[in-house]
């Protein structure tokens, strides 16, 4: 039988983690497995963990938590024999979403003991290592209004649409250079997605034809887009439509820089980091992951 390690964040989704986090205890115990159970107490915690858990020799090592908790924990990981595991229960979930592993703790802890182990694929963002979606602009924006409107809010949807709206409203066009293989342009940029999940924002498909084993990222860009035409390409980001907008441009490659002006920091998985220039690129098979059987 694996050797489990539980990593979890009981303040994940403002504290209702708590309760997944006991259930999925309970339901690994009743399946005769003895897990061991780590808790997270400051950022940066939960990659501690992870490693100190490789380096005792667990063979399945999970993240019980959000999207921010999945990331720290996956990083020792990369190009190990362990395997990861994610049972989800922050706000987004959103590269849990992308492989369909259920938020339904019984469902997640079935996909644990059940699933199928499948290498994925993670990304580069300058020196940061991405699972889900890296990018810069008006995510990050978005982030930082949020942040700033937490404290008001009764939760972090709330504050989320509440900074999605003043990003809207203060909407910014950084002038951008991005090199692929192929060559350099310059367009006026809203926005840069690398990703290598298919969601970002809680269930916004930014790179809908993602795919976390191809060897490629898929790079959506929002260029040259008024207020209005801002109104007319978010909704379509839901459900994925939006490839066909004249302000997007889509392409699957293994690497891309930017340089832009002015600059702005960018989001790594949901985290912001220090920022532009930034350089993307695949890391090919990176990862042993636990996910649904096909």
């Amino acid at each position: 039988m694996e050797r489990i390690c539980l990593i979890c964040n009981p303040i994940a989704k403002s504290g209702g983690a708590k309760e997944t986090i006991e259930q999925v205890i309970s339901l690994l115990e009743a399946r005769g497995c003895s897990p061991k159970v780590s808790e997270t107490a400051y950022p940066g915690h939960a990659t501690e963990l992870s490693k100190a858990a490789l380096d005792e020799g667990y063979d399945l090592i999970v993240a019980v938590g959000g999207d921010g908790t999945m990331r720290e924990t996956a990083l020792p990981l990369v190009h190990s024999n362990a395997t990861f595991g994610l049972i989800p229960c922050g706000t987004g979930n959103d590269f849990a979403r992308a492989l369909g592993i259920p938020t339904d703790p019984q469902a997640a802890v079935e996909t644990l003991l059940g699933g199928q182990t499948r290498l994925l694929d993670a990304g580069m963002a300058n020196d940061q290592v991405f699972l889900n979606v890296a990018g810069f602009g008006f995510d990050v924006d978005v982030l930082d209004y949020t942040e700033a409107y937490k404290p008001k809010c009764k939760n972090g949807s709330t504050a989320y649409l509440r900074g999605l709206l003043k990003a809207i409203f203060d909407m910014k066009l950084r002038k951008s250079t991005i090199s692929f293989p192929d060559g350099s342009y310059e367009e006026n940029v809203l926005l840069i997605a690398a990703g290598n999940g298919r969601f970002f924002g809680g269930g916004m498909e930014v790179t809908p034809n993602a795919d976390p084993s191809d060897g490629l990222l898929d790079f959506c860009i929002v260029h040259d887009v008024g207020f209005f035409g801002v109104l007319s390409v978010l909704p379509k980001f839901l459900k994925g439509k939006h490839l066909g907008s004249r302000y997007v441009t889509y392409r699957k490659e293994r690497e891309c820089s930017v340089v832009c002006e002015p600059e702005s920091r960018i989001e790594v998985d949901g985290e912001r980091m220090p920022g532009t220039p930034v350089s993307f690129r695949i890391l090919d098979h990176a990862l042993k992951m636990r996910v649904p059987q096909r």
